[in-house]
């Protein structure tokens, strides 16, 4: 590992983490909650509504996360756990009150590696159907899915270990299905699944209790009338919300909808068994 392991820009200033501190943190510095995600499926109106309470904040998919996590990993694990830590103790001194980690859909490939960084961090998936993620992704692929026409192989080892994918669709179903099984190795006592169907009301009625964050009539107004707007609407252009889900799943084809069942939904269902399981204990 080099000397330096994580370099922070917050406040237009660079935080370096010097070799001897890494994995030191102070006590009470890690995340009120992270956000895992399975891509486009609500996450970012998970974190822009917890926003909005005003008494935290939200760190959205931080760059330094990602250039920890970015495989291929060439430091130990170990190494990478420390690091993840010493950055979000400075997060928490940038921060200087509760915060909230949302990470980016990839790194739910690494959950485990975060939740091990954090062990005392409650976490959340936001989840929703595979047929509309994947018409998602295939209509506007994020940068870091594909290398020209191929899968990026930086994550092809992760989402097709034996490279036996036939088509987009067969590798978007894998990924899906990738996210689903590295969930399901968390801890699920840690955590809630949280059904993009389910939002808005989820974030007040769910994320915010299992984040320990109080969620008092006024704030649940505030955040109600937050949701009505498209939370990725570009700046100074708002527009109101519609969910698009009856348009996604029109538009979904019968190669997309096979390779969702042999390969996204088996993991899925496994996962929501386990939580069921978990609900059902407490």
């Amino acid at each position: 590992m080099q000397e330096t392991v994580a370099r922070l820009s917050v406040a237009e200033a660079f935080v370096q983490i010097a070799r001897q501190d890494v994995g030191k943190a102070a006590p009470g510095s890690a995340p009120a909650g992270l956000i895992f995600h399975v891509a486009r499926c609500g996450s970012t109106v998970i974190s822009q509504l917890l926003k909005v309470r005003g008494d935290l904040v939200v760190y959205a998919e931080p760059q330094p996360v990602n250039e920890i996590l970015l495989p291929p990993h060439d430091w130990p694990r170990a190494e990478i756990v420390a690091a993840l830590r010493s950055l979000g103790d400075a997060l928490a001194r940038h921060a200087c009150r509760p915060y909230v980690l949302k990470f980016s859909s990839w790194n739910t490939l690494f959950c485990d590696i975060l939740a091990e960084a954090f062990p005392d961090s409650p976490w959340v998936l936001s989840q929703r159907d595979p047929v509309e993620v994947g018409v998602s992704l295939l209509n506007q692929p994020p940068g870091w899915l594909w290398e020209g026409a191929e899968p990026s192989r930086r994550f092809a080892g992760f989402v097709d270990p034996d490279g036996t994918s036939r088509s987009p669709e067969e590798y978007v179903a894998r990924l899906y299905g990738a996210f689903c099984a590295a969930a399901a190795r968390l801890d699920p006592a840690r955590g809630r699944i949280i059904r993009y169907d389910a939002l808005p009301v989820a974030v007040w009625d769910i994320v915010a209790p299992h984040f320990s964050l109080s969620c008092d009539g006024e704030r649940r107004h505030l955040m109600a009338q937050a949701a009505r707007s498209y939370s990725k609407a570009p700046p100074g252009k708002p527009r109101e919300f519609a969910d698009d889900s009856a348009v996604k799943q029109a538009a979904a084809t019968a190669a997309l909808r096979q390779a969702t069942d042999l390969f996204a939904r088996p993991d899925l269902e496994r996962l929501m068994r386990i939580h069921a399981a978990r609900a059902a204990m407490r």
